[in-house]
């Protein structure tokens, strides 16, 4: 019997609980086969419908009041008449009176009371109401605990979700999440806790970043380092790695394409210029280290540019590797090539000769110095000798203690130099001289008698003749008179006595006279002693030159030199005929030959001003100014046809055919729009004038394994090779060994066959360092991809 009361119980609480879940429910929810969570809400209320329910149907006492009697017989008060006739109160009362029975209220009663300490007590007459509490059920020993984690499984709903575990309490029950989850706001599902965010534990100084995972996390190489080993100790390991920075450099040979070289950062790469280069690392230029100082040259050396790099070369009179030149003594070596002396200098020497030597042309030769050809070296005779030169006297003078000056020598202080009667000294010799009436014999020292005219004509100046009684006379030429010793003639100066019957100037002469004219005359040819006047100018068109530089001229030619007289002047070439009559050139007229003329008038306002030329007014040009002027002009091939008007063509518009017609002929491709003739505004990622070309950027990150890059960041792949970056191999890499060469620079002396000395005559072998440009062999471990030959 009390089982089947506990049976009829569980249906009753199952009906119950699946009444109470599908009213809260969407309809016909709960028939899903799929099982739903519920929330804690709702299993409580269900639980609280099945206690009530059940608590209706197990009271402890039957809920009745004492009656009031009214019966003949009836006992006092509220008292109830029991079996035997006697009056007591009923169960649930106590007598408080003589007569009186109380409700006695058992839920005052010492704990736990009559319903346990899992439920409410209410006091009622007669008897009490036991309410379990929220989560407890009504059984056999009072109000036991629902399992609500079972009952979720039993009805295939679920109280916790999201991965939750259910754990029942007292009472109630609670979620628990599983290890790196936590519960969510609403106490009944989980969610992940990102472990990054709030510790750190993956160790970031060795290159790890922490990753997040559903319930944990994991520690990875950050981007550019790769994993060196595992953190371990002794068999235990910390959960981080130890990265190490990836050299993408030599992990991917031809990162860097073009010009650059690749260099290696931590955690990533820059492509950079080589050494002698600039630029950004893709398009490198050769830097001229000689035109900007960049350069390591001796100040002296020369630097010279060559692609990549530079060189330096001492200048000549130094030697050194061009980085340090020093200067060379030139004169420590057979004397620097110096006939005489060598002097060293910075960068170079000169050569000097010794005193009464002259340096050649050649700089290094020495030629003796003809002191003679110089003036005043000696008084007299200058004799050069090698080096030096010596001076002597003539006969009659003697050399002075200075070696230069010559001294006359006195010849008539000695013995009166050999002469009979009179010794008269003269410059570097002497001579013998007579008393009248005596001459100087043969000898020229004896004086002798005048006997004939033999003998130094007979001490005549001119002629000499014998006299009747044999006496010498002397007599005079023309133009002469005898002086008064009978023997010297004298001049006569025929200008004092009568003027030499000259017009202007008289001039005497030995013997004779010539006259002449003052500055501004000449002598007439037809009367040598009459002058007339000079015209430097000649005078013209039958003028008379009638004092200097003056001509008497004709009426109509006042002109310098009679020269006919134009006012204004005749201009532009023409010729002044006679008095205001010029003979103009063609192409001018007018008085003056001022006026131009054009064969065509000008029009339109224009003015003639040179010969077939129109001076144009503002509006028009042309060679008549006949052509209507745009200004600004027309653009765009458009035609002035008016004044500041324009006929546009090929459908511009505009007043100066400026505006441009929206017109593309083929058409702009990938989203352009036509904005004029044959031009495109492109969108963002293409170029060209039809925006056909895409914009080739670098992918980043970059493709690899000869990847090559297309437009919008896509790898295509080679054959071998898939994958966002080709960075997956599918055919094994190969080892190869690549030959190559490398050009060097290397330091070589050579020599050289070169002009000098002063004029460049000699050829001198002259040595010098050259960087010459070598090759050598290299070689360098590559690797390709191997695919099979593909069969058919």
């Amino acid at each position: 019997m009390l089982q089947r009361d506990m049976d009829t119980v569980c249906v009753r609480l199952l009906q119950l609980l699946l009444v109470t879940v599908v009213s809260s429910q969407n309809e016909n929810e709960v028939l899903k086969q799929t099982l739903t969570t519920i929330s804690k809400s709702e299993i409580d209320n269900a639980v609280s419908n099945l206690t009530e329910t059940k608590q209706d149907l197990t009271t402890s006492a039957p809920s009745t009041s004492p009656p009031h009697s009214t019966a003949a017989f009836s006992c006092p008060g509220n008292q109830v008449k029991g079996e035997g006739g006697n009056c007591s109160c009923p169960e649930g009362f106590s007598l408080k009176d003589t007569e009186e029975c109380q409700d006695v209220n058992e839920c005052d009663r010492m704990e736990p009371g009559p319903c346990g300490f899992h439920a409410n007590c209410t006091n009622m007459p007669g008897s009490y109401l036991c309410h379990c509490f929220r989560g407890f059920l009504k059984g056999p020993g009072g109000c036991e605990d629902i399992d609500e984690c079972a009952l979720a499984a039993v009805t295939g709903l679920q109280a916790c979700g999201g991965g939750a575990t259910c754990k029942n309490t007292l009472g109630s029950f609670s979620c628990a999440c599983p290890v790196g989850h936590v519960l969510a706001l609403d106490g009944k599902t989980c969610v992940d806790v990102d472990e990054c965010s709030f510790e750190e534990r993956c160790r970031r100084e060795f290159g790890n970043v922490c990753v997040n995972t559903e319930g944990s996390y994991r520690c990875e190489c950050i981007t550019g380092f790769k994993e060196d080993s595992s953190a371990c100790i002794g068999g235990y390991c910390l959960g981080y790695k130890v990265c190490t920075d990836a050299d993408e450099c030599s992990e991917i040979p031809d990162v860097c394409a073009g010009e650059g070289v690749c260099q290696n950062t931590l955690g990533s790469y820059k492509c950079v210029c080589q050494q002698g280069y600039r630029g950004n690392g893709t398009h490198c230029e050769d830097v001229n280290e000689c035109m900007s100082g960049d350069h390591g040259c001796d100040v002296h050396a020369r630097c010279g540019n060559v692609i990549g790099s530079y060189f330096c070369q001492c200048h000549q009179g130094y030697v050194g590797d061009g980085q340090s030149c020093f200067d060379v003594d030139e004169c420590t070596l057979q004397n620097g090539g110096c006939a005489h002396t060598c002097t060293n200098q910075i960068g170079s020497y000169s050569c000097s000769c010794n005193s009464g030597y002259t340096l050649t042309e050649t700089l290094h030769n020495c030629a003796d110095v003809d002191e003679c050809a110089q003036s005043n070296v000696c008084d007299q005779t200058c004799s050069n000798t090698l080096g030096s030169f010596s001076c002597s006297c003539q006969q009659g003078y003697q050399l002075h203690i200075d070696s230069h000056t010559c001294v006359d020598i006195d010849e008539c202080e000695l013995e009166n130099a050999g002469c009979s009667h009179e010794c008269r000294n003269t410059p570097g010799g002497y001579t013998c001289h007579c008393p009248a009436p005596l001459l100087l014999g043969r000898d020229n020292s004896t004086c002798v008698n005048v006997s004939s005219c033999a003998l130094r004509n007979g001490g005549c100046d001119h002629s000499c003749s014998m006299g009747p009684e044999g006496h010498v006379q002397c007599s005079c030429k023309a133009g002469w008179e005898l002086e008064s010793d009978a023997r010297t003639c004298r001049d006569i100066d025929e200008c004092v006595l009568f003027g030499g019957g000259c017009e202007q100037v008289c001039v005497n002469l030995p013997g004779g006279f010539n006259c002449s004219c003052k500055e501004g005359y000449e002598p007439r040819t037809d009367q040598p002693n009459k002058c007339q006047p000079v015209c430097e100018i000649p005078c013209l068109n039958s003028g008379v030159c009638v004092a200097p530089d003056t001509c008497d001229c004709p009426a109509g030619y006042p002109g310098s030199g009679c020269s006919a007289m134009c006012s204004p002047p005749c201009a532009h070439g023409g010729t002044c005929m006679r008095w205001n009559m010029c003979h103009c050139p063609e192409g001018w007229t007018g008085q003056g030959c001022h006026t131009a003329m054009c064969s065509l008038p000008c029009a339109n306002g224009g003015r003639c001003v040179s010969p077939d030329v129109c001076q144009c007014p503002s509006d028009y040009t042309g060679p008549q100014c006949l052509t209507a002027m745009c200004t600004p002009p027309c653009q765009n091939e458009g035609r002035c046809v008016d004044i500041n008007k324009c006929s546009c063509t090929g459908g511009w518009q505009g007043t100066r055919c400026q505006i441009e017609p929206v017109r593309c002929l083929k058409g702009c491709q990938n989203g352009g729009v036509c904005v004029g003739v044959n031009r495109c505004r492109c969108p963002a990622g293409f170029v060209g004038t039809f925006c056909e070309n895409a914009v080739m950027t670098p992918c980043v990150p970059p493709c690899q394994h000869g990847g090559t890059c297309s437009p919008h960041n896509i790898c295509s792949c080679p054959h071998g090779t898939n994958g966002g970056r080709c960075e997956k191999l599918i055919c094994p890499v190969m080892t190869m060994v690549v030959s190559t060469t490398r050009g060097v620079r290397k330091p070589t002396r050579e020599s050289y066959m070169d002009r000098c000395g002063p004029l460049g005559v000699h050829l001198c072998t002259k040595y010098r360092i050259n960087q010459a440009r070598v090759y050598l062999q290299a070689y360098r471990v590559g690797y390709k991809i191997q695919c099979p030959e593909k069969g058919g």
